[in-house]
């Protein structure tokens, strides 16, 4: 009894340090945001350098200014949700089929495709640029959002794993039933497969939401015309003279961390459950 005591003693020892450990680390990652946000209501004057942490004069102007400025904040705006809401789903669905087809089928030289499937999981893809640069203009789908959503369909190495594990796992017993009835391959894949991985292909489709409106490089390279929030950032940055445009490119990161917040906020349970339930349950 005593001992069953010391260990309960010991481990509330324990996770109290952890507690206060995650905390400062939570403070770090917070106090960064609030002052930039602070800051982004504050004018483009010297004020930012003298006074970061109060509200001693308030004003709009940054935000306005994304709007009625040189930045075509809207159009930036537009083109980061259309790629945002496109290139998840393209994704997701070849990833779906990709991981269907090599786990509900045996075929010849099915692990040489799982193999295929899996080595961009090994294998750095950075040295290809280039050759994607090339690829692109070749096929007239440089600076077009089509070369984006093309570039996309290209199954992942940890998507299409996640995937073929769901599939592994789901019992045929499910799609004998469904071809007994007169189902195709199609509907079974659609309308009973794809529904028992539904908390998994929501998870990574809010994750590929996130990490496509905040990429920076995909745009900027293949697509200059077609500038997206990630460009807008670097643009105003590289306008910044002496610090008196900082309120305004915080202004801009702000507008462009508030949809990714909520959608995060919104999702985080289902994100979470997935990513330590290891994808494994639907």
């Amino acid at each position: 009894m005593k001992k069953i005591k010391k260990v309960k003693r010991e481990n509330s020892v324990i996770m109290g340090v952890l507690f206060v450990l995650f905390c400062i680390y939570a403070a770090t990652l917070l106090l960064p945001l609030i002052w930039m946000f602070i800051n982004s209501f504050k004018p483009n004057n010297n004020e930012f350098f003298y006074d970061q942490w109060r509200f001693t004069s308030f004003t709009l102007d940054n935000y306005k200014l994304l709007f009625t400025g040189e930045n075509n904040i809207l159009e930036m705006f537009a083109n980061s949700l259309f790629l945002a809401l496109t290139i998840p789903t393209v994704s997701a669905f070849f990833s779906l089929c990709a991981g269907h087809a090599v786990a509900s089928f045996d075929y010849k030289l099915k692990n040489v495709v799982y193999f295929i499937f899996i080595m961009p999981m090994f294998v750095s893809v950075a040295g290809t640029t280039p050759y994607t640069y090339k690829l692109l203009n070749d096929l007239g789908l440089f600076d077009k959002h089509i070369g984006l959503i093309v570039m996309s369909c290209g199954v992942s190495g940890m998507g299409f794993l996640m995937y073929y594990s769901v599939f592994k796992n789901i019992s045929h017993t499910y799609s004998e039933a469904a071809m007994i009835d007169g189902a195709g391959y199609w509907r079974i894949f659609l309308q009973i497969l794809i529904p028992q991985a539904k908390n998994l292909v929501a998870a990574q489709w809010v994750m590929g939401f996130i990490g496509t409106w905040n990429d920076f490089s995909g745009p900027y390279l293949f697509l200059p015309s077609h500038p997206t929030l990630g460009v807008g950032v670097k643009e105003i940055s590289d306008k910044i003279d002496l610090g008196h445009s900082y309120p305004e490119l915080f202004a801009n990161i702000v507008l462009m961390l508030v949809p990714i917040m909520i959608l995060y906020f919104s999702f985080q349970k289902k994100i979470m459950t997935v990513s330590l339930g290891g994808g494994i349950k639907g």
